[in-house]
């Protein structure tokens, strides 16, 4: 019986290597790409059954035998909304490793901008002892959290314990968890922009989620209110933006994600005091966090065990929504 390939486009190190081919068993043959060229690796590819990784669209039409992907990403627009990618291959996705990583990434961001921490580091590195402008803290405030899915519902968790009333958004009605005090659909947005304190976008790039904050949304925030974005860039109208923060509006804004992204050099938004920036890092997983790693690789570990016995894998993603089941 010939065994199924699976290559493995991740930069698993040895144990990680291990825990995979435990998982395949003798069904399995795994060929692995790390440090190999797109078209060194294309050969590879196009005997594969199963690929562990984000290859591209021409990659993928070009491999007879795919069936499944495993990504190592939460988003799937890099697929859903692009055209091509052929019906018979399967994707799934990584939600669920994010839960940690991503959510203390937003946690961290709102301290730094309610402490001023941006601002003090960039006196200590010029040798300035000041204080700055009042502080404020997280206990009390109200926030909402558009997207109520593994990563908002993991900075929920994390923001209840400041004290903070949490209102999340999501798609359809239905039942949330505890540490939600509210939870409301997109037909709620505007009323829910104006009461929160502390707005922070966990959305994945879908049509529906296109400039969803867009000028009419960011005018209706409070003009001292937090932002922040770990979703895609797309959420956010940027030149809307660029002229409330010019205006004077907003405490302060932390983007991991930008549209464009990167921004371009000479952007208003590099040189602006009460805005974080930094480049889509909130949830790299290889490379980046162990743990987040190790979650990626035993979700594929056992989604591979469910491919190989037939069953539907975990996170199947619906072309239609953009989302995971």
């Amino acid at each position: 019986m010939e065994r199924c390939k699976v290559a493995v486009l991740w930069p698993c190190d040895g144990a990680q290597r291990a825990e995979l081919e435990r998982s395949g068993g003798e069904r399995c043959e795994f060929l692995y790409a790390e440090g190999l060229t797109r078209e060194e690796r294309l050969p590879l590819l196009q005997q594969a059954e199963v690929i562990f990784g984000e290859p591209g669209i021409r990659e993928i039409v070009q491999c007879p035998k795919l069936r499944w992907i495993q990504l190592s990403w939460a988003g799937t627009d890099a697929y859903t909304m692009r055209e091509g990618f052929p019906q018979r291959v399967a994707l799934t996705n990584a939600s669920g490793c994010f839960r940690t990583v991503i959510p203390e990434y937003v946690l961290a961001v709102l301290l730094e901008m309610c402490r001023n921490l941006k601002d003090y580091a960039a006196f200590q590195q010029q040798g300035i002892y000041r204080r700055l402008r009042e502080q404020v803290v997280l206990s009390g405030k109200r926030a909402l959290i558009m997207g109520a899915g593994d990563i908002g519902t993991g900075t929920a968790r994390r923001l209840k314990a400041f004290d903070v009333h949490v209102t999340g958004m999501r798609r359809t009605e239905r039942n949330y968890p505890d540490c939600y005090d509210a939870m409301i659909t997109r037909d709620g947005l505007s009323e829910a922009l104006g009461e929160a304190d502390i707005v922070v976008g966990c959305l994945p790039f879908t049509k529906d989620t296109v400039r969803m904050l867009d000028a009419e949304m960011l005018g209706r925030m409070k003009d001292d209110a937090l932002l922040v974005n770990v979703g895609r860039g797309n959420l956010i109208d940027t030149d809307a933006l660029v002229r409330e923060l010019q205006a004077g509006r907003f405490r302060g804004v932390a983007l991991d994600v930008t549209d464009p992204e990167p921004l371009p050099p000479g952007h208003p938004l590099w040189s602006m005091d009460r805005v974080v920036l930094t480049p889509h890092v909130a949830g790299q997983s290889f490379g980046f966090c162990r743990d987040t790693e190790d979650k990626v690789v035993r979700l594929a570990c056992r989604n591979l065990e469910r491919y190989l016995e037939g069953k539907e894998p975990e996170n199947l993603v619906n072309f239609e929504t953009g989302y995971a089941s």
